[in-house]
């Protein structure tokens, strides 16, 4: 019994030995090469790593090695951007980074995720400092939960992945010099009357909208990823030739030059129409002009808006002629409907007027963003009410013999079927 028992503790102590062995081996070969490649750039530059702290998997996963030095006063100078906004590109095993930006006071101007910064402006030219770090973490992982050390330190793998991974940090800190001149590009430079031309106003500084001008309609600008965005109509009735646009960013005036085409909608004959009563001219210009003023808001649409598929009575741009005699341009789309169907919202928006009118009887109408607004008259019924959320194609009411639909920018009637069709400047680069 007594030899049995030695053999037992020899075992025992030579397995102990064996595995101290592997881990030796295992410690002795896990060397900081096996961390990731710190492979992050900001703008065209490649940044330099200031400190980091990783734990490196041993033994298929059961301990960590920790590989770490701590972050020190150097700063990278990176020299001047002259983009706006300079890209931050993370690599690819990165799944999570906090990015903070001062000013020259030491003021912060950002703090936030990588992913955040993508939506934000400099506030203006001029000399800043960053402090970004960059992790590793497996799903489930938090940072309060990561370890650390110094080198050579052992620590119990988390378990949480397999096969397990290195997890960890990079820190990176840098200055560089901003200085970036706006830019501005036109979806078009000749349109037909009717249509819409784009505008992306980019490489600017500070959250202050630029300001477009132009006859061609009162041009509001809202925020897009890259910037700022606008459109501008060439109405049914805009003239012929060429209309200057200037565009002021941050003091600095740009100009443009729109040369608007003419079209031909042709002519359409229709009968006598009793002569609306002041009353009721009055009524729909207090609840309607107003509209034409508000601010714009964010984008709201998405692609193209459904054509609606009944018979056209009136179709926008045609002449009207009433007993032989050419009178002015319709500004909308008379539709021949069917009583009792849907009445469908043609974009996503806001619903900013849902009531009956004198003039135009039950009158929806829903703001799409930047300007852009669908008039709805005649309907039967309204199921929507004012500050609603609608989508497309979702119902807003129940329609009746007859529909009117009035497409503006601002002030100004578009062609509805450039938007039935996704064409033209409303679609240009929609997500940029």
């Amino acid at each position: 019994m007594k030899r049995f028992l030695l053999w037992l503790v020899g075992v025992a102590l030579g397995v102990v030995v064996l595995l101290g062995a592997v881990m030796a081996v295992s410690y002795a070969f896990t060397t900081q090469g096996s961390c990731p490649a710190p492979e992050v750039r900001f703008g065209d530059e490649a940044l330099e790593v200031n400190g980091y702290c990783w734990q490196v998997p041993l033994l298929s996963g059961q301990l960590d090695k920790v590989f770490a030095s701590p972050e020190t006063l150097t700063v990278q100078k990176l020299g001047t951007f002259y983009d706006a906004h300079p890209a931050l590109t993370l690599p690819e095993w990165a799944s999570y980074a906090t990015l903070t930006i001062e000013n020259t006071a030491g003021s912060v101007v950002y703090t936030g995720s990588a992913g955040d910064y993508a939506g934000f402006l400099f506030p203006a030219n001029g000399e800043y400092k960053a402090s970004l770090t960059v992790w590793r973490l497996p799903a489930g992982g938090t940072v309060a939960r990561f370890e650390g050390g110094n080198t050579g330190a052992i620590r119990r793998n988390s378990r949480l992945e397999k096969p397990a991974r290195p997890t960890g940090w990079y820190g990176f800190s840098f200055r560089f010099t901003l200085q970036a001149n706006a830019e501005v590009e036109l979806s078009a430079d000749r349109v037909e009357q009717g249509g819409i031309v784009g505008v992306a106003i980019t490489g600017m500084t500070g959250d202050t909208a630029p300001t477009v001008e132009t006859d061609l309609g009162k041009i509001q600008c809202a925020r897009s990823p890259g910037g700022w965005r606008a459109y501008i109509p060439a109405a049914y009735n805009a003239s012929a030739g060429g209309h200057e646009v200037n565009i002021t960013v941050n003091g600095e005036t740009l100009t443009r030059t729109i040369t608007v085409l003419p079209k031909d909608f042709g002519t359409v004959e229709l009968a006598p129409e009793p002569e609306a009563s002041e009353a009721a001219n009055n009524e729909f210009r207090n609840a309607v002009w107003p509209l034409y003023e508000q601010p714009a808001r964010e984008k709201l649409w998405a692609g193209g808006f459904p054509a609606e598929n009944y018979m056209k009575l009136v179709d926008f741009g045609q002449v009207k002629v009433v007993n032989g005699k050419q009178g002015s341009k319709s500004n909308s789309t008379r539709l021949y409907t069917i009583p009792g169907d849907s009445c469908r919202a043609p974009a996503a928006g806001v619903v900013v007027l849902a009531r009956n009118l004198a003039l135009t009887g039950n009158t929806v109408v829903i703001d799409h963003g930047c300007g852009v607004r669908s008039y709805l008259y005649g309907l039967q019924t309204i199921a929507v009410g004012e500050g609603a959320l609608v989508e497309r194609g979702q119902s807003v009411g129940s329609l009746g013999e007859e529909l009117t639909m009035d497409f503006k920018l601002g002030s100004k009637s578009v062609n509805p079927w450039l938007l039935f069709q996704s064409s033209g400047g409303l679609f240009w680069r929609e997500n940029q």
